[in-house]
Order: structure tokens, then C-alpha cells, then sequence
């Protein structure tokens, strides 16, 4: 008799944790579900007006509305979109690279580091929606004045991993390599550059979110263009349902970009430990 019970409680327990399982995986949506309908159910019972606080359905509303004809309008989304994500790749792109380079010459050179280091750390120290009105002065309302802003805000997260990633090498791999009389650029290309990609990737990941700051702050400062100077326009018209669903291609763009650099650790950095990484679910 307790066998038979023992054998049917088996296949519940084997449901109930297939169940938790999949409610852990998927936690995220989950809980971004319960938010979506407490927020539509709060701000629809205590009437609370759209131009403060509109519902999530309005916002979905403006979301469907600017994905609409007519394609090319300066007031729907799709030429926006183009704007800010050619901005912020191409800030991604160069401050990752300049970031990368800067941080192995601090590491490998002394004397590159004694010079260069201070003004680093002092251009990092200006805040850069300070910058962004003379890069706008510099080099005018097109996209170079919003690639170079969000080329500072993407270089130095690269150059501090980088550097650290090159300064925390084993000594004993590095003094293997000199019993073995390799070259300085054999011992930077095999042991110091592919133990600094942990740090050197989550850095990348910093970076992809902070390209899309740049674009959007510089936006705000002075653009043609984009979803900063799209947010700028809906907020003068009182439109707020509008600006929070720009927003919201935003955040979608920057979970992207950084989902993307993840992925492509995850590829390239298959031998990495598992807690390296934020994607881990142990």
C-alpha cells in the first residue's frame, strides 16, 4: 500500500518541480506581467489623469500607432530607430576598440601609463552631459557630436576591465612562458590577451548600454533626429504615453545589445567558468 502511494506521489512531486523550474526560468516575464496588469488595475481604479501617469494599454496603444503608416515620417519610429542605434553601434564599436588599445598600452608600456593615465581619469571625472552642448557647438547637430559622446561613455569601462584584465594573469604563466623564451607579443597574443576577454566582455556589456546613453543624451542637447529628440517633441505636446513608449524601444534596445555581447561570450568564452557570467542560472 505504501508503495503504490509512494509510486503516485512520484509523478505530482516530478510536476510540481518541472513547474517551479520553468516559473524560475521565466521569472522576468512573469513578474513583468504581474506589473503591467497592478499598474493598469491601480492607475485605472484611482483615475489618475494620462498627461501624469498613463495606463500600460495607452502605451501600447502609441507603440502600435508609431509603428504605423507612414514608414518614413519624422514622427513615427522607424526613422528614429535608425538614428539612435547607427549612433550607438557606432559608439559601441570605436570606444570598445580605442578602450581595448588604450587599456593594453596602460598595462604593457610604463611610460604610456605615466602619461597617459591622469588625463584619462580627469576626462572621466567631467560629466558628460557637460560635454555634450560643445561637441554639439564642435561638430553640429548631425550624428558625429552623439558618436563622440557616447564614444567617451564607452571607453573607459573598456579601458578599467582590460587593464585589469592584463594586470591579474598568473605569475607563473607568465614566468613559463619566459623559461620558454617566447616573445613579449607571444605571451601578450597566448596567455595575457585570452585571460583578460572575461573582464574584457564584461566590460562590452557596459558598454552596449552606455552607447545608447550617449546617443540619447546628445540627443536631448541638440540632434535632427532620433528617440531622444522624439521623447523632446512628445513631452512639449503634453504626450506622455507617447514618451514612455519611446522609452520603452530604449530599454528594449539596450537589453538587445547587451543580450547580444552575452551571447557571443557565452560562444567564444565557452571554457570561462560558469560564474563569470550574469547569464548563469546556478
Amino acid at each position: 500500500m505504501s508503495i503504490e502511494t509512494d509510486a503516485s506521489a512520484e509523478p505530482h512531486e516530478a510536476r510540481a518541480f518541472s513547474i517551479g523550474r520553468l516559473i524560475d526560468r521565466h521569472l522576468g516575464i512573469l513578474s513583468f506581467i504581474v506589473l503591467v496588469l497592478a499598474l493598469e488595475g491601480g492607475l485605472t481604479y484611482f483615475a489618475v489623469p494620462d498627461y501624469v501617469l498613463p495606463r500600460p494599454s495607452q502605451i501600447f496603444m502609441s507603440l502600435v500607432r508609431g509603428f504605423a503608416p507612414p514608414f518614413l515620417s519624422p514622427s513615427q519610429y522607424y526613422i528614429n530607430i535608425a538614428t539612435t542605434l547607427t549612433e550607438a553601434l557606432a559608439s559601441f564599436v570605436l570606444g570598445s576598440a580605442f578602450g581595448i588599445l588604450a587599456g593594453t598600452l596602460v598595462v604593457e608600456f610604463k611610460g604610456v601609463r605615466r602619461l597617459a593615465l591622469p588625463y584619462v581619469i580627469g576626462l572621466q571625472s567631467v560629466p558628460k552631459v557637460a560635454l555634450a552642448p560643445l561637441f554639439v557647438v564642435w561638430f553640429g547637430f548631425g550624428i558625429e557630436s552623439k558618436i563622440l559622446l557616447g564614444v567617451l561613455l564607452t571607453f573607459f569601462p573598456l579601458l578599467i576591465n582590460t587593464a585589469a584584465g592584463l594586470s591579474s594573469v598568473e605569475r607563473d604563466r607568465i614566468e613559463l612562458m619566459s623559461s620558454l623564451k617566447a616573445k613579449r607579443w607571444t605571451t601578450f597574443r597566448l596567455v595575457k590577451f585570452p585571460s583578460a576577454l572575461p573582464y574584457i566582455f564584461a566590460g562590452l556589456e557596459m558598454a552596449a548600454v552606455y552607447s545608447i546613453l550617449g546617443a540619447v543624451v546628445g540627443e536631448f542637447v541638440g540632434g535632427n533626429s532620433g528617440l531622444g529628440v522624439l521623447i523632446l517633441s512628445r513631452n512639449a505636446a503634453l504626450d506622455i504615453a507617447g514618451s514612455l513608449a519611446a522609452l520603452v524601444i530604449l530599454a528594449v534596445m539596450g537589453i538587445a545589445l547587451q543580450r547580444s555581447v552575452a551571447f557571443a561570450r557565452s560562444r567564444m568564452l565557452f571554457w570561462a567558468p560558469v560564474h563569470d557570467t550574469l547569464d548563469s542560472d546556478q
